[in-house]
Order: C-alpha cells, then structure tokens, then sequence
C-alpha cells in the first residue's frame, strides 16, 4: 500500500506543559485533562458532563474518499473556576465511527487500526482569546464482525488557571486524523486528513462562570505575584495530504544519487531536561528512488542514506540537584559491526517523513566530579526508533525534520529512550541509569543542509567536504 498524499528546561514539570500544549496568546496559564460539549447535567461534585457533536467531513484519499463523520466529543468542567487557582477540564474522549468500507480499505492485511487525532480547542473570555491544541490516541482497535468500526480517542491536558473575572466559553474545532494499521512499516505512514465542519453548527462546547478571587486578610498582605514564563509562538507544523492511486501499468522509475547533507541534530531528554546538540553530521550515500505514473504523478518516493554521530558529552542535575556528566551516543543497531545508521524517508509533496533505528550508549560516567565506571557495553537494551517529519528539499536549500508533540500521529509526537542493561563494571547501575534517563516524551530535530561543492580549480584550495574545526583544518594545509 503506497503512502498517500496528503519543539533542558529548569523543571519536569515545565517540560510537559511544553510538549502538551499549545497556546498561542498566553492568557491562560495552563490546561489541564481535556476539553468539548455543552452542559448535559451537573455531577454530585458540582462538575458539568459535557456533551458535543459536530458534523464533519473527512477527504481521506481515494480508495476511501470524503466520508461525513458524527465526531462525538464528551468531558466534564468544573461548575465555576476562581481566578488564580488551578481547574481542570477532566474526561476528555472523542470518538467516531468508520464506514466499515473504508475501515477495511484503510486496515488493508493488517489486523487493527490505530492512530491519534489532534483538534484545537478555543477559549474566550471578552476579548481575550486563547488556542490550545489537543493531541489525542487512538489504541489498538480491530474491525468488528459485522458493522461499522468505532473509534475512541482520550487525551490529557495539565490544569489551567484563568486570569481575569468574567465568563470563559469553550468552542471546539474539526479534528486533525491519522488512521493507519498496527504495526504498518515506515514507508506506509498513517494517512493525515484534516477535516472541516459542515456549515450551519453551533461549535460551543461549554461556558464556566470565572469568579473574583477571595481578597487576603488585612493582616496577611497579599503574596507578591511573580510573572509567568511566556510561551514561545508555536509554528504551525505542514501537514500536508498524501493522495494514493492504484499502480498504473505502466510507471516510470528514477534512481537519483543525492549530494551529501550536513545534518544538525538536537534532542531533548524529558527526565533529566538536558539538550544534546550532536556535532554536525554528514549524511551521505543518499539516494532517491521515485516511481511515477506517465504522467508525472508520484507513486512511490523513498530518501535513503547513512550518516553518523560523534560522541557527545552531556551535563545535567540528578535529582534535581546532583551534577553529572556522561558522554552519550548514537549508534546503529548492530554497533558492534558497523559504526553507520541507515536513514529511511519518504518524500511526497515535498514533505520528508524520516525513520531512523538507534542504540544509545553511555561512558565517561562522572557523579559530582566523581567517576563512575559504566563499563565498554553500557547501552539501550532494545533500538530505539525515532519518526521526524518536516519539509525538506533535496536539491536546494535541504530542511528541518523533527517531532511535534502535538501532531494528529502519535509516532511523531516524540521517541522514547528504552531501559540500558550491562552497565556497570563493578557494580551493577543499569537500573540507576533507567530510572534516570528512560522513558517517553522525548523529542528530536535535524537541520539538513546541502554541502556545496568546491569549484577551485586547485583541490587544496577547497574547505574540507566533513564539518571538522577549524584548528584542525589549518594544521592539516
């Protein structure tokens, strides 16, 4: 089945605001488990149940075409909030039901469906106005025996606390799906359709009165209040369709050797908040396979090279307060027998959707200044794969490829770091290094970049093809 047309902080806790949400004023200073509906009833806790339902349409790619789908959005809110505290918007859930015809066409061989969907929920309150993006899962889910397939989306948001009196409305906005089946290779990624809502609803979700907050006591001044961190503007990611036509008879296929990019690479770890900037890299060996129909129109479009990464040494607070340092790398799969890892992409409409298979070592452990002995194998018990997307252009000015926590697909919303085993030479800390590092969350970014070639008619008047510093450079001439 061809693929179709179609962002080290000081705190934990300020990591998972920023990789949850979205918010593009910055009125409201956090949210919390989830959003949609109008008031259906009021809980024994005092909280409304919400319940809404939009019409919209769906232009998945052909076989499957447009579907009309009932998007089903529940949650409960509290029934008043006061301004400065905390509230939540709890229960989020979506949920829709597939025709059973483009359920099997989507599922194809595979046994269940899965995916996510990301929809953005609107806050007003007078003329303030906020956005916060909503990524949701989609599990596992099998066709039924007979029937259509329902789906069901949950997703969390942190609480959030409003900043002035007045009455905060909610409206929700069409949903952001990716459907493809469980366990689909790399080269099959899950269809992103952006839907839209039929004209002539009303998209209110719900209303919360927001009251005054309690003055002090006179004889407790009031504490002084501390400004909160802005949010960076967050870049809408391009997510462009991937349309999917049957294989015509007769096809046109193009092997083109790529010119060698330098790749600038960047991840963050969630649990200890570091940053690590990898030494420019160079991707070569790229070549790009495309298969068009007679008339132009893409079929199949593969990027493939290889590249390495140098080691990186790392620093960071344990626990919040205790300085260690350690040199981490990226490695292939079998690092043992070869020191280059296989870079897998495809490339429609100039959108690059890139998979890479890696092994995370650590050595040069130090605690406080202290060595601590890893051992030569400390490293990632299984690979750890890595999904980025992003636009890219292979014979100009290249791109910028990552995750994005809030993309409808939950595999490019971040990669996760496995446990590590045999680390430890003289005792034993892979459970140390686990329960430091290991988890999910986590995101990644690539700058690629096209090297340009050297015209001097003199080879030694040409730079080095590789990154390499400076100092070295000149001493080598």
């Amino acid at each position: 089945m061809a693929p179709r047309l179609t962002r080290r902080t000081a705190t934990r806790g300020a990591i998972a605001l920023a990789c949850v949400v979205s918010v593009t004023t910055g009125a409201f200073t956090g949210i919390g488990s989830a959003a949609p509906g109008e008031p259906a009833g009021t809980t024994a806790s005092g909280r409304h149940e919400l319940a809404k339902t939009v019409a919209a349409t769906c232009p998945f790619a052909a076989p499957v075409g447009p579907l009309k789908l009932a998007v089903a959005a529940t949650a409960t809110l509290p029934a008043s909030m006061t301004v400065g505290k905390p509230a939540a918007i709890d229960d989020l859930s979506v949920s829709f039901s597939l025709p059973r015809a483009a359920a099997q066409q989507l599922l194809g061989t595979g046994a269940t469906l899965e995916g996510g969907l990301t929809f953005q929920l609107l806050l007003e309150q007078g003329k303030v106005k906020d956005t916060l993006a909503v990524p949701m899962t989609i599990a596992a889910t099998a066709l039924p025996a007979e029937g259509d397939l329902a789906l069901v989306a949950k997703g969390k948001l942190p609480s959030f606390s409003p900043s002035a009196a007045g009455v905060l409305r909610i409206r929700l906005t069409p949903p952001k799906l990716a459907i493809g089946p469980t366990g689909a290779p790399p080269d099959q990624p899950a269809e992103q359709v952006t839907c839209t809502a039929d004209g002539g609803q009303d998209l209110s979700f719900g209303a919360v009165p927001v009251l005054a907050a309690t003055a002090p006591p006179a004889s407790k001044p009031a504490p002084e209040k501390k400004a909160a961190p802005g949010r960076a503007p967050t870049v809408p990611q391009k997510h462009p369709l991937l349309e999917e036509e049957p294989p015509p008879d007769e096809t046109f296929t193009m092997v083109l050797p790529l010119q060698s990019n330098q790749v600038d690479n960047t991840s963050t770890i969630v649990k200890t908040g570091s940053k690590i900037h990898s030494k420019p890299a160079v991707l070569a060996n790229g070549v790009w396979f495309r298969i068009t129909d007679v008339d132009g129109f893409p079929i199949r479009s593969e990027i493939t090279g290889e590249l390495a990464f140098t080691p990186v040494t790392v620093s960071y607070l344990g626990y919040g307060f205790l300085p260690i340092s350690a040199t981490v790398e990226f490695l292939p799969v079998d690092y043992r027998d070869s020191t280059m890892i296989h870079s897998f992409g495809t490339l429609f409409d100039g959108i690059l959707r890139n998979h890479l298979d890696v092994v995370s070592r650590l050595s040069d452990v130090k605690v406080n200044g202290v060595p601590l002995d890893a051992g030569p194998d400390c490293v990632s018990a299984t690979p750890m794969p890595i999904d980025m997307i992003g636009e890219y252009d292979p014979f100009g000015a290249g791109g910028l490829i990552g995750t994005d926590p809030a993309n409808p697909d939950p595999k490019y919303r971040g990669f996760t770091l496995p446990p590590f085993k045999n680390c430890g030479a003289a005792e034993k800390l892979s459970s140390l290094f686990t329960g430091q590092n290991s988890g999910p969350g986590n995101q990644a970014s690539a700058h690629l970049s096209l090297i340009t070639l050297c015209q001097e008619p003199d080879h030694r008047n040409c730079p080095p093809v590789a990154p390499i510093p400076a100092e070295v450079f000149r001493a080598s001439r």
